[in-house]
């Protein structure tokens, strides 16, 4: 595995991070009064008000950090184990942690533990591409 998928998985472990912080706090619309045109009505289902624009906006990106959540999720469920725990204990817990605290947990030697890491990261970086190119199908529909 080289530097860049390494990053790549790295990446998509700390947003899923950041999401989960993230999944309580909701934009809040405008309350100042501001002076625009708006268009008349033609018919269509479209929103002029700043607190439907932002109610939806709201929606629409809590659904795509939840199903990245989801997605992220059922990749590290689909690990064996031991590189199950591994990620989970280095990157999905609440607290930073630094390598030598996982695997003195995990009672394995430092060389195991990267033999699994790496292992668990060739397959993440697998499962994440999977399902970044099932994504890019299902948008192009």
């Amino acid at each position: 595995m080289n530097k860049t998928e390494k990053r790549y998985v790295e990446k998509k472990l700390e947003t899923y991070n950041l999401y989960r912080l993230t999944m309580a706090y909701e934009e809040l619309p405008k309350t100042t009064q501001s002076f625009q045109f708006v268009p008349a009505h033609t018919g269509a289902r479209s929103f002029f008000s700043t607190t439907e624009q932002t109610a939806l906006k709201n929606i629409e990106a809590a659904q795509k950090r939840k199903n990245y959540m989801t997605m992220i999720e059922q990749c590290v469920n689909r690990l064996p184990p031991a590189e199950r725990e591994l990620i989970v204990r280095r990157y999905l817990q609440e607290a930073d942690r630094f390598d030598y605290q996982v695997y003195m947990d995990m009672l394995i030697s430092e060389r195991q533990y990267y033999r699994i890491k790496n292992r668990a990261f060739t397959k993440l970086h697998y499962l994440f591409s999977v399902w970044e190119e099932e994504q890019g199908e299902l948008e192009g529909i």
